[in-house]
């Protein structure tokens, strides 16, 4: 692995077995995208627009277009960043202040009192907390940004903190947002307790809102963190994907309906937009496009004992992952409404909270209506919701990734589902790709996939149901296995009861 007096970082790729094919999309009249894919013109009162009958896959993509994710590509890594550990610890370590300097605008978004149907018809409420639980919302600006010295003007009455560097309060009646579909969208959620202003997010953003690529995008900070204060007594978990499901059903696509729209999630965030991708199954909105998920922890039950089971890990990772999470908790005063927070903060020498599954099991568990952090952690498992995405999926992994280990990616699940790509290295860490000059590996593919992306529309008729995943509902139903067993002349009654329970 050696040469030059640097290591290489070795890259592999797993491929579905028929990947769903992507056609040209529409564009307009003079869209770069033109140039190389005119055969048919149509001409409307309105627009000219151009198809073609051009047809690709993502591996074939990846082969043309994209070396960096190619089978057996190497990049070199500098030799004191050659293990995932020191990758990790660069990353966990450094705030990177004078580089990957990206500004912001943020919005505070309200979660109103309102319901979502589910495609069964059962109604559900975003949240328990009647219209008083906010989020934050961060607009990455295009540079040059001249700084707002009165933006604290436009800061709600109900946020306290004092801002991360470079972010500012919007205006509300400022739109930095177009509703024009000739830039897409990219929001972006962040890995535990982190937010915007963290170094790996900003280096994807400073490159992807710039040319040649060119995208608006957003990063959604879960509530306490970036700097956000809570205003119900609630956190948020890897399961917790409501606020991603209001802010997409109830914000981005009522304020910019002709968006095409791509998601990007990092660490634990890559977790919650798997769940909430999973969730959403078929049924996702039309406007999202694609995804890509970073250092994803897929099985969180193997992930805890992968911490436990490394020395590094149970007295580093783990202790440090907890710290930062009960500093959320001592910080947000209205989490003591909930009765086992306030005996925690009246007298935390009673509570032997060291390590984030100390944490989970007090805490995460207990605030969302859990018995243990064991019942969360197998319930919030992405890995179990990957084969249900129907949104073409990039996901990157570091073999050597110590804080989720490797044992669990999700290698079968790429094999099966025709919508998801799985790319992995053998030297990474946990969010590093740390080049020999210190930029990241995957900044620059991810646009780059981005942006061929955004040139394609999914052609479902590529894909039969023979070439999905089973469909488990017909043989896993009620906790139990009902294949072929379901009578039918009860299925109805028995739906009503499931929803009214």
């Amino acid at each position: 692995m050696i040469g030059s007096g640097f290591f290489k970082s070795k890259v592999e790729n797993y491929f579905p077995k028929t990947p769903i094919r992507f056609n040209k999309r529409l564009v307009k009249e003079g869209d770069a995208a033109t140039a190389t894919t005119a055969t048919t013109a149509t001409t409307t009162n309105t627009t000219t627009t151009t198809t073609t009958t051009e047809s690709t896959t993502i591996p074939e993509l990846i082969k043309s277009k994209i070396k960096e994710f190619e089978k057996d590509y190497t990049f070199y890594v500098n030799p004191l960043l050659s293990s995932g550990h020191t990758q990790t610890a660069y990353t966990a370590l450094n705030k990177f202040e004078s580089r990957n300097l990206v500004y912001y605008k943020r919005q505070i978004i309200t979660i109103e009192d309102k319901t979502y149907t589910l495609p069964n018809g059962t109604k559900l409420k975003y949240d328990q907390w009647k219209g008083e639980s906010t989020v934050a919302l961060d607009y990455a600006m295009k540079t040059p940004v001249t700084p707002d010295p009165d933006h604290l003007r436009f800061r709600p009455s109900s946020q306290q903190e004092e801002l991360p560097p470079r972010t500012e309060f919007k205006n509300p009646e400022e739109e930095l947002i177009e509703n024009t579909d000739d830039k897409p969208l990219l929001i972006v959620l962040h890995g535990l307790s982190g937010g915007s202003f963290e170094a790996y997010i900003r280096a994807v953003l400073e490159k992807i809102i710039e040319d040649p690529y060119d995208f608006d995008a957003v990063v959604l900070n879960s509530r306490g963190c970036a700097h956000h204060t809570i205003t119900s007594p609630q956190l948020y978990n890897g399961l917790w994907t409501n606020d991603v499901r209001y802010l997409m059903n109830e914000f981005v696509t009522k304020k910019w309906p002709k968006k095409r729209i791509y998601m990007m999630g990092f660490s634990l965030g890559g977790a919650i937009l798997a769940n909430y991708l999973g969730q959403e199954a078929s049924a996702v909105s039309p406007q999202i496009k694609g995804a890509c998920m970073f250092g994803t922890p897929w099985d969180f039950p193997d992930g805890a004992h992968h911490l436990r089971a490394s020395i590094i890990g149970h007295n580093v990772y783990s202790p440090t992952m907890c710290a930062n999470l009960l500093k959320l908790l001592n910080k947000h005063g209205i989490l003591t409404e909930n009765e086992f927070v306030k005996q925690y903060r009246d007298d935390p020498s009673k509570y032997n909270v060291k390590f984030l599954k100390d944490f989970d099991n007090f805490f995460t568990s207990r605030l969302f209506g859990l018995n243990s952090a064991d019942e969360y952690y197998r319930l919030a498992s992405p890995v179990q919701r990957l084969l249900k995405v129907r949104v073409p999926t990039l996901i990157i992994s570091s073999v050597d990734d110590p804080v989720t280990g490797s044992r669990s990616l999700p290698y079968s699940e790429s094999e099966l589902n025709p919508y998801v790509t799985m790319v992995t290295t053998t030297v990474g860490g946990h969010l590093g790709w740390f080049t020999w000059n210190g930029e990241r590996w995957y900044t620059i593919p991810v646009c780059k996939f981005l942006k061929e992306l955004d040139q394609l529309d999914v052609d479902k008729s590529s894909i039969t149901k023979d070439d999905l995943p089973l469909d488990i509902s017909q043989s896993w139903k009620y906790d139990r296995l009902v294949n072929g067993m379901l009578d039918a002349s009860t299925t109805e009654q028995s739906e009503i009861v499931e929803h009214t329970d």
